[in-house]
């Protein structure tokens, strides 16, 4: 079949995300120079497409790979999609955002980038929004993708408005639970809950405003809800809460977590692995595993406060679903500034550091540029797909990540 010539508008946009066709390629894989160990036969990383712009996550929905795209000095923001199954040489085009498309940054230390969920029959976006007079048209925080593939904006129920100024209160996580959303808008230990589509939205937990600290990671096991975060600073937590038929705490009594001592290590991802009562969580400098649902947690990673070479910030955790013992973790090595990557093939009992097969983990001497892991994913054909920063936020890579023992 012949491809038709997008536009001039999809055809610029387009010319962000390039094939790897042009310099791409496979290449083999070692350990990190201080790693130690012997290389992991068979692991190897394919480069299916770049960009200049920095890329947030990809989801897969309507037999299409979509990822989101910073906006930059030069552009807005940016969602592009592209038909399955990925490789090097898919086309990649615009989806249309509408109202809900970010303007151009002033500078390229204050460009943002969307995230996606695919969740139940719906594509969710959302993204921090600047603050806008009242009254006045402006950002746009949450919304969803339309009958007329276009992104249309859901964030007017959290809404927070104070002296004249309005802003939509920011998340960064989105979950589906029993048809109800769970968001973590407004950071701190804020927890709300929709049943309505996100027409509305009750607090669950903390309170309906911005709170200072970060946002708290969160997941629901059964009728346990596990929520995690560090607030105030410095006071890393996870915590357990007893659901109600409502999907709301049943009671703010804490239900009780047995914890390595955490110090100040802020939890990075709650995530349960499906049809199991095994849950991970990802903290300053290490990983958690829990094999009883969220009652007790134990390190299986973990690096020292201080005096260590790496210090991994892992923000995002994989299980495959048919190999759901085979699991990979991403983010970043916050002590050298280089992402990192590692996976297991035990469920998460031993894990190897295979952060040197990315790109931007080796450069030159006295390059500080900041480099991270932006999302790990198993697309609909059971492959595991990782997407990259290389420079701040910027110039970004769609990789396919082999793993064979």
């Amino acid at each position: 079949m012949i491809q038709k010539r997008p536009g001039p508008a999809i055809a610029a946009a387009a010319a962000l995300l390039l094939v790897a066709g042009c310099g791409g390629g496979s290449v083999g894989v070692g350990l990190p120079p201080d790693a130690g160990g012997t290389t992991p036969a068979g692991i190897r990383i394919e480069v299916l497409a770049t960009s200049t712009r920095g890329l947030g996550n990809l989801v897969y929905k309507d037999g299409a790979a979509w990822v989101s795209m910073s906006n930059s000095t030069t552009g807005g923001s940016v969602v592009m999609k592209t038909p399955l199954p990925l490789q090097t040489s898919s086309r990649w085009t615009e989806v249309p955002l509408g109202a809900c498309a970010l303007p151009r940054s002033d500078s390229a230390e204050t460009a943002r980038t969307p995230s996606l969920r695919a969740l139940g029959s719906t594509l969710w976006l959302f993204q921090s929004a600047h603050e806008r007079q009242q009254g006045q048209a402006g950002e746009h925080g949450l919304c969803t993708l339309d009958a007329s593939g276009s992104f249309a904006a859901r964030d007017l129920p959290l809404e927070n408005c104070i002296g004249g100024w309005c802003a939509p209160l920011a998340m960064n996580d989105l979950k589906l639970f029993n048809n109800r959303l769970y968001a973590n808008a407004g950071a701190g230990q804020n927890l709300f809950v929709s049943g309505d589509a996100a027409a509305s939205w009750r607090v669950a937990l903390g309170q309906f405003d911005s709170m200072i600290c970060t946002h708290q990671a969160f997941q629901i096991v059964g009728e346990r809800l596990l929520v995690g975060g560090e607030c105030p600073l410095d006071f890393a937590y996870i915590r357990a809460y007893e659901l109600g038929a409502d999907g709301m705490p049943a009671s703010t009594d804490e239900l009780p977590v047995s914890l390595p001592k955490l110090e100040n290590r802020n939890v990075q991802f709650i995530q349960q692995v499906a049809n199991s009562q095994r849950v991970f969580a990802g903290v300053e400098g290490g990983l958690l595993r829990s094999d009883d649902g969220g009652q007790s947690f134990r390190f299986v990673i973990q690096q020292p406060l201080e005096g260590n070479a790496g210090y991994p910030y892992i923000r995002y955790f994989l299980a495959l679903s048919g190999k759901p013992d085979t699991m990979v973790v991403g983010g970043f090595d916050k002590a050298r500034a280089l992402p990192y990557l590692a996976w297991s093939a035990d469920g998460g009992t031993s894990w190897t550091d295979i952060s040197s097969l990315l790109p931007g983990y080796a450069r030159a001497a006295g390059d500080t540029a900041f480099a991270e892991v932006s999302s790990v994913s198993e697309d609909p054909q059971g492959r595991v797909i990782v997407t990259v920063n290389l420079k701040n936020g910027s110039e970004g890579r769609v990789l396919l990540l082999t793993l064979v023992r």
